[in-house]
């Protein structure tokens, strides 16, 4: 079955919150058809590499730009500042800003 996501995510967005986000589990459709995140509209999506044939252990996690620009860094350290002031600092632009 392949689930009409992109409908989903309207339904969601329209009668939970405009706000939520919205993460999918790709881990079956990435190694066997395209994936065109744009399309879906989620915010996040996750895959893992050893359905397409990777190591175990390991797979990667997609977000939005947007959505990462306006998450703070869980970490301190590294490249991730962009400007230090007395009163505040400021975080590098994605993906920068999780490097620490």
């Amino acid at each position: 079955t392949i689930n009409p996501v992109s409908d989903i995510v309207t339904l969601v967005r329209s009668k939970a919150s405009p706000d939520c986000k919205i993460v999918l589990d790709a881990c079956q459709s990435v190694p066997h058809m395209p994936v065109n995140v744009q399309e879906l509209g989620v915010d996040f999506l996750a895959a893992s590499g050893h359905k397409m044939c990777g190591p175990t252990g390991i797979g990667f996690l997609w977000a939005h730009e947007n959505t990462l620009n306006d998450m703070p860094p869980y970490m301190g350290g590294g490249e991730m500042i962009d400007d230090v002031e007395m009163e505040k600092s400021t975080y590098a632009p994605s993906p920068a800003r999780f490097e620490a």
